[in-house]
């Protein structure tokens, strides 16, 4: 009994201890839990709070640095401004002393030698890179190149990484957009807000783009890299001393044309090269008509039917082809092209009569000379392998055509001085100049040149040239720069790379079927039509489909 007694009362005892710890225990997570929950809410406050002040602090910042932003650009225009007006004085005060002391004839003489001595510069950048190579070469190629060294390794290595470094800072050089001549005007302002092209880098092919001398070449020898099929009318007419001209006519084969682009190639080419048709291309996918002119004597499956071949500035053929596209399409707007020699006939074709303009909305000139009489005596020297290139035009162009129709021209010039010809000179004096009637070579280039007609064309007038291109002169490009200096409907452009018509972009080795020259053109095309409204609406022609 009394072991049950003792027993029962450590029972209650433990069972009283049991719950007093567990109202203890309650009691104390009660309160940790309410200081848990207090101190949640002392945070979220504190985060809150801290929030909001970083907000007020972001947006007080953001407003201090838009002021601040704001006062700087409007000092920064305000001293462009002042640094303008300041430029301008010193111009007019420049130019007005040099005039004063008979240097300069008028203010554009001073900007175009300050445009000229740019153009230098992009000339002579090729020219400091291939230098550079030299250098790299002899320094770490050759000093320490054998092949039964150890050093061999290293040497190959540097090779290597002066090749890479002198290829990777001529591909970046080259690829820079052009260098613009303009005389500032509103008309001007309008004609470049429409062309984009300008203002973007031209990236020729990787590998060998960037050099003329391979864009020449690969153009001359293969064309483009691609040979379009295209919808053709091939037309003739005849002149009065019995000569027969072949044109041909591209039209868009699913719309309308809104325009009709004159085309005249470059010397001894037809519509049948590659890059005519490339470009052809471009433009019936514009919606324009192409009327090519097929040089007299070009085309190899038509003999001519007179003792003469084309002439590198004679407009006749050009001059009875207008007359035609004339009647056949007289609401449609026309626009004048010419490559190479081609730039110069219808150059020339515009200047020599400037009624003729009032049929053209404007004239586009690519890669030609300008002045023929300058042009000869640079093809003498080994400028940029200047002589290489004359020899073999004269053989290519002007002796193959030649010996091609050998028949109608047998009899009547030297046949033993044309074979030894090696430079267009000697076949200018012995065939050309006794074809068109010239006392002498010398005198015909003269008087086939467009420069001395330049400032009588008044239309809307660009005109294009490369920089490395081996085939024309450097002084021959400073003619259409000083031009565009002085007119201010003419606009000259010069890229840093693209050779002679080459102008191709795209891929490492194989360029893209449209060359940068395709498409710029036609949206040169597009500007110089911009304001034209008139309506495409065909005529008959007389003319005789072959």
């Amino acid at each position: 009994q009394h072991y049950y007694i003792t027993n029962n009362l450590r029972m209650e005892s433990l069972e009283d201890f049991l719950t007093r710890s567990t109202e203890i225990l309650r009691a104390h997570s009660d309160g940790l839990w309410a200081q848990k929950n207090e101190l949640f809410a002392g945070c979220s406050e504190s985060i809150r709070s801290h929030r909001e002040g970083l907000r007020k602090s972001r947006e007080e910042l953001l407003a201090g640095c838009l002021e601040s932003i704001r006062a700087q650009r409007d000092g920064l225009l305000q001293t462009r401004d002042s640094l303008t007006m300041r430029s301008c004085e010193l111009f007019a005060s420049v130019s007005e002393t040099l005039i004063a002391e008979g240097l300069i004839v008028n203010a554009s003489e001073l900007l175009f030698e300050r445009q000229r001595l740019l153009a230098d510069k992009l000339r002579s950048s090729l020219a400091s890179k291939l230098k550079i190579f030299i250098i790299f070469f002899l320094m770490f190629g050759l000093r320490r190149y054998h092949w039964n060294s150890e050093e061999t390794d290293i040497s190959l290595l540097f090779l290597v990484i002066s090749v890479a470094a002198y290829y990777l800072h001529a591909v970046s050089s080259a690829s820079a957009p052009p260098v613009l001549f303009y005389k500032q005007s509103d008309w001007m302002e309008r004609l470049l807000d429409r062309c984009p092209c300008l203002f973007k880098p031209y990236k020729p092919t990787l590998l060998w783009g960037w050099s003329g001398h391979l864009q020449t070449a690969v153009l001359g020898k293969m064309g483009r890299s691609v040979n379009p099929l295209l919808p053709l009318v091939r037309r003739s007419f005849k002149l009065d001393d019995g000569a027969t001209v072949y044109y041909d006519t591209f039209d868009p084969p699913f719309t309308r044309a809104t325009a009709t682009i004159v085309v005249v190639p470059g010397i001894n080419n037809t519509s049948e090269k590659l890059y005519i048709k490339t470009f052809v291309r471009s433009c019936l996918g514009a919606g324009y008509r192409v009327v090519c002119l097929n040089h007299l004597g070009s085309l190899k499956d038509y003999p001519i039917t007179s003792p003469r071949i084309f002439g590198y500035g004679h407009t006749e053929e050009l001059s009875r082809l207008v007359d035609i596209i004339k009647e056949r399409y007289p609401t449609s707007p026309k626009i004048l092209l010419g490559f190479s020699m081609g730039g110069n006939v219808v150059t020339k074709y515009l200047g020599e009569r400037p009624e003729r303009q009032d049929w053209f909305v404007g004239v586009i000139s690519a890669c030609q000379g300008y002045d023929i009489s300058k042009q000869g005596p640079y093809f003498l020297t080994w400028d940029r392998m200047a002589r290489l290139y004359n020899w073999a035009i004269t053989n290519d162009a002007l002796k193959a055509t030649f010996y091609r129709h050998s028949k109608v021209m047998a009899g009547i010039y030297d046949m033993r001085r044309v074979s030894s010809a090696t430079c267009m000179q000697d076949f200018d004096a012995c065939v050309m100049s006794k074809m068109y009637g010239y006392e002498s070579h010398e005198h015909m280039y003269k008087d086939w040149s467009c420069s001395r007609l330049l400032d009588n064309i008044k239309i809307p007038m660009i005109t294009l040239n490369a920089v490395d291109d081996p085939i024309i002169a450097p002084v021959c490009s400073d003619i259409a720069i000083r031009q565009a200096c002085k007119n201010d409907r003419v606009l000259h452009i010069q890229t840093q790379c693209g050779g002679h018509l080459g102008y191709y972009t795209g891929g490492w080795i194989i360029p893209n079927g449209l060359s940068w020259l395709d498409t710029s053109i036609v949206e040169f095309c597009g500007a110089l039509l911009a304001d034209s409204k008139h309506q495409d609406e065909d005529s008959g022609d007389n003319s005789m489909v072959v």
